[in-house]
């Protein structure tokens, strides 16, 4: 039900002469017990209009979250009346709203209250009190304990760059202000400095981002509130997803969901045991892939939404593709998943995005219809996965190269991750670009009836390679053994759980100057020898592999040789090929760097005089290859250009 079928002159003048009532009773010259019976009266006069307010309110916020998928959300319920000294006296407000915490009291709350001249739209902490005054100490202590933790999140978040531009869109050109109180009864705070002053040497309570609007606006023919009350949220959503932090240490209202639920963007220590559960429910589907692939297929999307895998027939890559997005809940049924086979004959982005045929209507693409569904504000949660099989049967760059270029785009919005259109409103009715749900993996061949990838698209994914199998490994079989039904069910994370954190480096740089120094002093070393066959790379290559590496640091996924390893193999490697001795050169500077470190006594091997292939196999039989996965493909691209003169990093 609309909120907006409750507004009317009425409902102001109902909440108006409830409060002068209110106030007589209160003055008049009666005894306590006078009074109460007077209060009863009153309400009972008001009872079934207030109740009706209030059930249109309590529905409204319901729909408000089922819209907005805020499963884990609560109603805040409006009241007829509240306990006083003069008796259960009907209250001159309606309140209602959402609260992240069950007890709106000690939680943080977007509330809308009407009140009998004015309303108030308001992103708030709660009283941090029982407005009954009833209950128990020890469960008080928890809920203040869990205040004051709400509290110190939000500055946090408050101090971080990416969200002071949410709150200051509010203040300046949604016309919201910071209050110290609600119910229009405190000071008005100047700026978020302020605010966050207020909060550190006071508290949090009452205290909220509020905009006001007067009964002649809200009465205006036209007037949308819930429009608006939809529109406010999702500016702020951004921030209201990192308050939302709910596990078993902070719900202390004894609810149990069932569901491990957290705040992917900030509980890093966190996101290596969903992995862990994504790689027994692929285990129990029986898939089994190699150690720390899931690992880096999630690195991999994490630092950029496009990703290829590359390998033989048969190898599982869509198979990959399909149980990971099942793993966290996105399937073909429910429509986040998409299989688009790629056909030999395209040649422009019409095929995946649509066309106007000779009536001039325009037909969507497949992906189009992925982009529409995911750009709801209802989806802008749930993760979307397109997965492009067979991707180089024809030429990526023809059919592939918009996209490309609109994923290029990508730059902070409220929060919020957005590019530029690459649908518009004359085609579909509204526009829309690739927004930040949407993830897209390629699976590629090497052989005859494919085409090779452009370092243009080389460098804007990371290509994982399935080539090396090992038929006799049953590994993961026999870890299907004795896993639970539970122990196997998928996760239902936000898209923010795979969504990137930085878009340049100036994003990372401040927090995490070891790993982006230490780096890219490693990349420096391996462009030098590089350069000799113009196959070096640029800012957006070495952007990439420092979000790599500065994520796996956060989330304890595998050692910082083992991602950079990766790296190597993913985006520095593929650019590789040739047929003469500077191709020759530059593979044995990198092969000792990848097996020792360093390229010292680089002038011997590379004279002849010392064979590198003895050295990584001594190496290998040592087990002290710095980097095994590089290395060793390293040694088969080099045997290759001995064999046939030629040599690149894609097996055909």
């Amino acid at each position: 039900m609309s909120i907006n079928t409750i507004i009317g002159s009425e409902l102001f003048e109902t909440y108006s002469k409830i409060s002068n009532a209110v106030k007589t009773i209160q003055k008049e010259d009666k005894t306590l017990d006078e009074k109460k019976i007077l209060m009863t009266e009153l309400r009972k006069q008001n009872e079934a209009v207030l109740k009706n307010y209030n059930d249109v309110a309590a529905e409204f916020a319901r729909s408000f979250i089922n819209k907005n998928q805020l499963n884990d959300d609560h109603i805040i319920e409006a009241r007829i009346g509240s306990p006083t000294p003069y008796g259960n006296q009907p209250k001159d407000y309606l309140w209602s709203g959402i609260s992240i915490h069950p007890d709106k009291s000690f939680s943080f709350q977007y509330s809308w209250v009407f009140q009998k001249d004015l309303l108030e739209v308001t992103f708030c902490f709660g009283s941090g009190g029982s407005s009954t005054g009833r209950i128990d100490a020890s469960i008080k202590e928890k809920k203040e304990a869990q205040m004051r933790a709400l509290e110190q999140r939000f500055i946090n978040i408050l101090m971080e760059d990416r969200h002071k531009p949410i709150v200051l869109r509010l203040l300046k050109e949604e016309g919201f202000v910071i209050t110290s109180e609600w119910l229009n009864s405190g000071e008005k705070i100047q700026d978020i400095e302020s605010y966050i002053s207020y909060i550190r040497m006071k508290t949090g309570s009452k205290t909220g981002i509020t905009k006001f609007f007067k009964p002649d606006e809200l009465l205006n023919e036209g007037f949308d509130l819930e429009a608006k009350l939809y529109h406010y949220f999702r500016l702020f959503l951004p921030i209201w997803e990192q308050l939302h932090l709910k596990d078993k240490k902070t719900n202390i209202d004894g609810e149990s969901t069932g569901v491990e639920i957290f705040n992917y963007k900030q509980d890093d220590d966190q996101i290596f045991g969903v992995l862990q559960k994504m790689k027994r429910y692929i285990n129990h589907q029986g898939f089994q892939y190699p150690d720390k692939l899931i690992e880096n297929f999630y690195l991999s999307l994490k630092t950029k939404p496009f990703v290829i895998l590359a390998g033989i027939s048969g190898t599982g890559k869509t198979k990959l593709i399909q149980k990971f997005a099942e793993a966290l809940g996105a399937t073909e049924a429910n429509g986040q998943f998409m299989l688009i086979p790629v056909r030999p004959d395209w040649n422009d982005p019409s095929d995946l995005i649509g066309y106007k045929d000779l009536g001039g209507t325009f037909r969507r693409g497949k992906l189009t219809y992925v982009l529409e569904a995911a750009s709801e504000p209802e989806n802008l949660q749930k993760p979307y996965f397109v997965c492009l099989d067979e991707m180089n049967l024809a030429r990526v760059e023809h059919y592939f190269s918009d996209l490309l270029s609109i994923l290029e785009t990508q730059r902070w919005q409220d929060g919020h991750i957005v590019t530029d259109k690459i649908v518009t409103e004359d085609q579909v009715g509204s526009n829309f670009g690739i927004p930040e749900n949407v993830f897209f993996i390629g699976t590629v061949n090497m052989d005859e009836t494919t085409h090779p990838f452009s370092k243009k698209v080389l460098d804007r994914a990371n290509t994982i390679e399935f080539n090396y199998i090992q038929l006799d490994s049953f590994h993961g079989l026999e870890d299907i053994v004795g896993i639970t039904e539970e122990e196997s069910e998928a996760v239902y994370p936000a898209a923010s759980f795979l969504t990137s954190d930085y878009l340049q480096l100036k994003d990372a740089y401040a927090n995490n100057k070891d790993v982006v120094q230490r780096t890219v002093g490693q990349l420096v070393r391996i462009n030098t020898i590089l350069e000799n066959i113009h196959a070096h790379v640029g800012f957006r290559v070495r952007d990439s592999i420092c979000f790599y590496l500065i994520y796996n640091e956060r989330f304890s996924l595998m050692t910082t040789d083992e991602a950079m390893d990766i790296q190597i193999m993913q985006k520095i490697l593929p650019r590789i090929q040739g047929n003469n001795s500077a191709v020759k050169k530059v593979i044995i500077e990198l092969l000792l760097i990848c097996i020792m470190g360093s390229t010292v006594q680089s002038k011997e091997y590379l004279d002849g005089e010392r064979d590198v292939e003895q050295l990584w196999i001594k190496h290998v039989t040592e087990n002290n290859v710095k980097y095994p996965q590089s290395s060793r493909k390293l040694i088969y691209m080099l045997r290759r250009l001995d064999d046939d003169g030629f040599t690149s990093f894609w097996v055909s």
